[in-house]
């Protein structure tokens, strides 16, 4: 069992929760966290980052798992995984509820790929629903290397 994740004093709708599960490469990891911490221009960054060897090799949902037992109200988790580690540092996607279409919505699943610059931004419209999961996982899936960029 992975350990639980302590939200204990975070903003729910201001702190991106970043989960590591990759430990192969320190150097990598420091570039990741730099781009998380850049400005987006659009709001404050703020990210819990959670940098525990518990995690190590953790799968998806295991993450989402814990993230949900520290805070239900989550909508998104991130995760910094071994393909994080490498090319653009692009991290993974995970939404905490299960896929909600309306008609004519096209189905593209619970997780995907986005740029470390990009993680404030998505939760951020996420937690106050300016945006719903599918509609981000829609827009990776559109790109040649399905990584949202924007």
């Amino acid at each position: 069992m992975r350990p639980i994740i302590s939200r204990a004093g975070r903003d729910f709708e201001s702190e991106a929760l970043v989960v590591r599960t990759d430990y192969a490469d320190d150097e990598a990891w420091r570039a990741v966290v730099a781009l998380l911490d850049q400005p987006d221009g659009e709001f404050e960054v703020r990210n819990h980052v959670v940098d525990d060897p518990g995690y190590a090799g953790a799968s998806p949902d295991e993450v989402v798992l814990s993230a949900l037992t520290a805070d239900a109200r989550l909508e998104v988790v991130f995760l910094a995984d071994a393909t994080t580690m490498t090319g653009d540092h692009s991290l993974l996607a995970l939404s905490t509820r299960p896929e909600e279409l309306e008609e004519g919505d096209e189905e593209v699943g619970c997780a995907f790929r986005l740029l470390p610059t990009m993680v404030n931004r998505v939760h951020v419209n996420l937690a106050i629903g300016h945006m719903d999961f599918w509609e981000f996982a829609y827009e990776a899936a559109r790109t040649p290397d399905h990584v949202l960029h924007w």
